[in-house]
């Protein structure tokens, strides 16, 4: 008889051993699932910080092209400055020439003296024109650096701009395409559950992910965590429609209401919201073909309640199976890392 006794208080404290496995695995990937959901929350604020850097880059182009509009302008100008100085200064050269050859030919002193000061005075005018054309060159050249500045600025703004869209787009594609799966998942999902009863289930969206709520009465008879035959048809029909969308990850959560509960080898609600999480996930993985790697059972005890508990009503509506669906972000994190 004693032996009796240790070998079941040996098999009682082994389950509860093992059976502590899957809670702290579960712990495990329920925070890699919360670090993930920060991943997504934070994309609002990254659209948004790219919807302001856009909006600055466009200002910075808008500034860009103005300059580069009046720089075109100005260069123009001392072109134009720059040509007239050359005419001038090739109309004082030949007039100087033409004069120094008068000089030349001339013997007379005061046709000499008077040909000398005026040469005097043009060599001082052609002098002060040929620092002109060069301080005009300067500037045109000084110029054309600028506008060749300021248009590389403005490609790399545009290129920076055109980048910060595309990555923008593929976010907003990537939501939205993340969105819509849910949306038609939660559909799918409604439509295989309509011929159950509606008011023991509930199929709805929070936060990005699919809940399929479905209450005690609907899969399990009081305390026990064997899955009834109205129930198990419910997960079938859920399981048919996972089976088809394999880029879903599973999880499958038990509730109870906070009333004390002790039954053979389970020792509280926490055993028995695992073991019910536990049973709906076998009928899920029964023929469906869904990968049991997507899935994550786990057991929340009476500690996530949905409603207060101080009426009955209450905690039947909080004793419950969730199966929460959320779409894999694959695609948008590969974005996100490629940037």
């Amino acid at each position: 008889m004693k032996l009796n006794q240790k070998l079941f208080a040996g098999a009682g404290l082994l389950f509860i051993l093992i059976g502590c496995v899957p809670l702290n695995q579960y712990r495990e990937l329920e925070e890699a699932n919360r670090q993930l959901d920060d991943k997504v929350e934070s994309l609002s604020s990254e659209n948004e910080i790219l919807l302001g850097r856009t909006n600055e880059l466009k200002e910075l182009a808008d500034r860009l092209k103005e300059q580069i509009a009046e720089l075109s302008a100005d260069t123009l100008q001392k072109g134009r400055e720059v040509r007239s100085c050359r005419n001038d200064l090739k109309k004082l050269r030949e007039e100087y020439d033409d004069l120094l050859s008068q000089l030349r030919s001339r013997t007379g002193a005061g046709d000499t003296e008077e040909l000398l000061a005026y040469l005097q005075k043009l060599q001082e005018e052609l002098q002060a024109r040929e620092d002109a054309l060069i301080a005009a060159e300067r500037d045109l050249k000084l110029r054309k650096a600028e506008l060749e500045d300021a248009m590389a600025r403005l490609k790399a703004a545009q290129d920076d701009l055109a980048a910060k869209n595309q990555r923008l787009l593929e976010l907003e594609q990537a939501l939205a395409q993340k969105d819509s799966a849910s949306r038609a998942l939660r559909q799918a999902i409604a439509d295989a559950l309509t011929g159950f009863d509606q008011s023991q289930l509930k199929v709805h969206m929070k936060n990005g992910k699919v809940y399929v709520s479905m209450e005690e009465k609907l899969l399990f008879g009081s305390g026990s965590y064997q899955v009834s035959a109205e129930g198990a048809s419910a997960v079938r029909q859920v399981a048919k429609v996972l089976a088809e969308n394999k880029d879903i990850n599973i999880m499958v959560e038990g509730h109870t209401d906070p009333v004390p509960y002790r039954s053979g080898v389970l020792l509280d609600n926490w055993d028995l919201s695992v073991k019910r999480a536990t049973s709906v996930v076998r009928i899920l993985l029964e023929n469906s073909g869904i990968d049991p790697s997507r899935i994550i059972a786990a057991g929340r005890g009476p500690y996530v309640p949905l409603v207060s508990n101080d009426t009955p009503e209450g905690k039947r509506k909080n004793r419950r199976t969730e199966i929460i669906l959320t779409p894999r972000l694959d695609k948008i994190l590969n974005i996100l890392e490629s940037n």
